[in-house]
Order: C-alpha cells, then structure tokens, then sequence
C-alpha cells in the first residue's frame, strides 16, 4: 500500500485568493522544487517532520471535519509523487478540491479527470519570481485563478501577462508598502480595462492556521 509524504492536515477557512472565508480542509504535502525567500512554509519541505500517510488514513482524518472543501497544498503538492492516488481518490470521494500550485509542474492526472469532473476542481495557480513567473503551458487550461504575490519583483508587464485569467493581487505579508504597490498596479491595469482584485491574508490577520 502506497504512503504519502504528509506534513500536517488540518480544518481552518480558505485565507487567500478567491475562495477567502469558505470552511476548507487542508493536506499539506511534503516537498517543493522552489525556495522562495518570502515562503511561510519552509517547514513544508527538505524536513523529516512529514509523516507517511495511506489514502485512506488521509480520508478518514478529513472525514471528521465535515468539509466538502479540501486544499491539497504544500511547498509543491505537484512534486510529490502520492500527488495523483491522492487527488483521484478525493474527486471519487466527491470533495471540491482546491490545488495550490507554483505552476512549474503538470500531472496528467488533472487533464483526465477534468473533462468530467471540472465543477469538482479549482487550480490556484501562484507563478514565483524564483522561477521567472514561469507557467506549465499544459497546467493553463485548468487554472481557474491566478494569485500574484505582490513583491519587490512584480510588475505591472507581469501581470498583464496573465490577463486571460482571473487574477488576484495578494500583498506579501499583509505589508503597506506591497498594498500600496498593488494598488497602483490595480489602477493602472483598470485605465486598460482589465479588472484585477487586491485581497490579503486574512488568516494572518486573526493568527489561525
């Protein structure tokens, strides 16, 4: 029987992004192929703090949460190789599921199961500066929502690049100065006609997971 590289799993509300407020189960995945400086989660990866989890002892601890929301996140989940067997169990389970990702990986996975199951399936896609804000192309038809880390590095040409989603603006650690930032990013991408929202971290606001 197969066991994943599991960090934690926990039931708190989505914090980020366009799904901010909604009740939301969280399975954070061992592993990223990026070091951001700015990450929250450097505990996510390169640690031995992970425990070795089967499918079905994942789906028995979000069972008690009551959530039909679940985030499979990390680091990378994308990297992770329990990644797919744990994906395709929950879609099966009937859960919505939330996948954050950098965008620099792609599993076949999500193309198979998205033809008949895309209402069941929100991509979080959050392009880093690491990686040149670089997007798998095959991951794009599946992105239901961009989520720009507002940063020392973003710019506005970067995110006219990725106008043909939904895009949010989130400023890195809740910092005025990155509001301020996005803010004029915002206003100048509205003169054009494109039409992006500034949403922070609301979870970090009132210091719950």
């Amino acid at each position: 029987m197969q066991k994943i590289r599991v960090v934690e799993i926990f039931n708190s509300i989505e914090g980020e992004g366009r799904l901010i407020g909604y009740p939301v189960s969280f399975i954070r995945l061992e592993g990223c192929n990026l070091r951001c400086s700015w990450c929250d989660t450097p505990y996510s990866y390169d640690t031995g703090s992970y425990k070795l989890m089967s499918i079905e002892e994942i789906l028995d601890t979000i069972k008690d949460f009551s959530n039909k929301k679940v985030c499979i996140t990390g680091g990378e989940p994308l990297v992770n190789e329990g990644f797919d067997p744990l994906f395709e169990a929950l879609i099966k389970e009937s859960y919505y599921v939330i996948l954050e990702t950098n965008g620099t990986v792609y599993r076949k996975i999500i193309g198979k199961l998205y033809p008949e199951y895309s209402e069941n399936i929100y991509v979080v896609c959050s392009p880093k500066p690491d990686s040149n804000y670089m997007v798998h192309r095959d991951l794009k038809p599946y992105i239901s929502e961009m989520k720009l880390v507002v940063d020392e590095f973003l710019t506005e040409n970067i995110v006219s690049a990725f106008v043909d989603f939904p895009i949010t603006l989130q400023p890195e650690g809740n910092k005025q100065k990155y509001f301020e930032k996005a803010l004029k990013i915002q206003k100048s991408l509205i003169k054009k006609g494109i039409e992006v929202r500034i949403i922070p971290q609301i979870h970090k606001f009132f210091r719950i997971n």
